[in-house]
């Protein structure tokens, strides 16, 4: 017992200070802001990652509308193939599959459109695909007569992640 009791009398215990309690809230406190700094960086990060994708979908969706209504007759099937490269899914299996009568017509009725794409915004997005808004206008001429006439155009386009690149699979006209 005399032991026992000899050994406590030796044991220090650490007195809590004010001093202590100080760098005891400094630290934690270092700790909490580590913590939200991290968790800053980290969603800034996810941002910068998401306007990059979404200057991506916006700049193929642009890329994509313009040369689907710019087709000249000398160059339709190149014009059609460029439209074909720019898609994929049931867009591009519908547009492959009449791509051979469409360049037909466009060459016989000597048409020349040239488009120019106004705006495009993203309407909405998933992990894999985005739904852009786009506004564009056309002036075409043909050999029925038309002549520079002007051609508006609204559309939603379905942008889809085509192993690592955005491409249309679906184009809607919109009212």
């Amino acid at each position: 017992m005399k032991i026992l009791h000899a050994l406590r009398q030796l044991t220090v215990r650490p007195t809590l200070t004010p001093f202590r309690c100080t760098v005891i809230v400094l630290f934690a406190t270092a700790v909490v802001f580590a913590v939200l700094a991290g968790s800053q960086l980290q969603r800034h990060h996810e941002s910068e990652n998401e306007r990059t994708r979404d200057a991506e979908i916006l700049a193929t969706a642009r890329s994509g509308v313009t040369a689907m209504i710019s087709i000249r007759d000398v160059s339709a099937a190149a014009d059609v193939q460029k439209v074909l490269d720019q898609s994929t899914g049931t867009f591009k299996n519908d547009f492959q599959a009449r791509a051979t009568a469409f360049i037909g017509v466009v060459e016989e009725a000597k048409v020349v459109t040239q488009g120019d794409v106004l705006a495009e915004g993203i309407e909405s997005r998933t992990r894999d695909s985005a739904v852009v808004l786009v506004s564009a206008t056309s002036t075409v001429s043909n050999a029925a007569g038309a002549a520079d006439e002007t051609r508006n155009w609204r559309l939603r386009v379905t942008m889809t992640d085509d192993e690592g690149q955005y491409k249309m699979s679906n184009v809607e006209f919109v009212a």
